[in-house]
């Protein structure tokens, strides 16, 4: 774990080097705002220990990582608003503290800071070729999961579709890139990416249950916000499919929108019928499941089993997380 912190502490000071604070402040500063913010650094930190482990540079790596935080956080800041989220780690969204049309051209801009940073290496093309797959893709996710939000039926195979392309696509490429910046062979960038789509599968999954079951203090977000939202997160389908008749026309009842009850209230009843279900150990257990898929791959990769070391302990310490 010593290594991780250690290039963690070094991607941080990097960070801090990189001039966001440029003129017009108005939309400079919102992105600094957002991409400075202490944080986990996944997406970077999974494309440099990819970039390790198959012996490339950390300074080939440092600006494709800093174009993956920067992009990420772009979709944050727009998610946002979409999502009228006011809390973002803890901290007001940048559409809260500054207004909506500012927080839009301000993620605008950092999408065009995260293309320039992806060409500061010797693979320039193919980075920028995945950052502009993944982008799309995330688009798709998107789009999905806000048609699901109007939608009667959502089916579980469409859910886990909405999240690979949200969520879990963009770790895949953070892997993927990093192996392409070290010149592993294509076969070991596929076998990483696989890795990929299985932590980020898992990782999505934990965050729905972190959103019904997690001290706000600590998961950064209000807590129940996905069900105050009618959000047909996994937890809301297995508990559909698991649920009684009279529970099923609850649920939907409740996430139609159409009931009028204290958002709290709702978030309570809506978690009492999880609990009744069991439907925390459900999702538990195809998270399960997704991390056996994602270490699969990663043992399939074709370097010694000391060359993954970093990478693996990284997947368990997410396999753990609160926030």
């Amino acid at each position: 774990m010593e290594k991780i912190q250690q290039l963690k502490e070094r991607f941080d000071a990097f960070m801090k080097g990189v001039d966001f604070q440029r003129s017009p402040e108005g939309l400079y500063e919102p992105v600094a705002y957002t991409v400075l913010q202490s944080g986990k650094r996944l997406r970077p930190m999974l494309c440099l220990l990819a970039c390790d482990m198959f012996g490339g540079e950390y300074h080939e790596a440092k600006y494709p990582a800093l174009a993956l935080e920067t992009a990420h956080n772009f979709t944050l800041i727009h998610d946002d608003i979409m999502d009228q989220a006011p809390i973002r780690r803890g901290k007001e969204t940048v559409y809260k503290k500054w207004n909506t049309n500012q927080a839009i051209l301000s993620g605008d801009a950092a999408l065009v800071m995260a293309y320039d940073f992806a060409t500061r290496t010797h693979r320039p093309v193919e980075v920028l070729t995945l950052l502009n797959q993944v982008l799309l893709e995330i688009c798709e996710g998107q789009q999905m999961d806000m048609e699901f939000e109007t939608r009667k039926e959502v089916s579980i195979p469409e859910y886990l579709e909405m999240i690979r392309l949200k969520t879990a696509v963009l770790l895949a490429t953070s892997l993927q890139i990093g192996a392409v910046v070290a010149d592993a062979d294509e076969a070991d960038q596929h076998r990483l990416y696989d890795f990929g789509i299985g932590i980020g599968m898992a990782f999505q999954l934990q965050d729905d249950i972190l959103d019904c079951y997690s001290d706000v203090a600590v998961f950064g977000k209000v807590t129940g916000g996905d069900i105050v939202e009618n959000k047909k997160t996994l937890m809301y389908l297995k508990a559909l499919e698991l649920a009684s008749p009279a529970q099923r026309e609850r649920l939907s009842e409740l996430f139609s929108g159409d009931v009028t009850i204290n958002p709290q209230k709702k978030i309570d009843e809506v978690i009492a019928i999880y609990d009744d279900l069991h439907v925390k150990e459900e999702v538990e257990k195809l998270m399960a499941e997704y991390y056996r898929q994602a270490y699969a791959a990663l043992d399939a990769v074709s370097l010694p089993e000391e060359r993954k070391t970093h990478l693996r302990g990284y997947a368990d310490m997410l396999s753990g997380r609160n926030k």
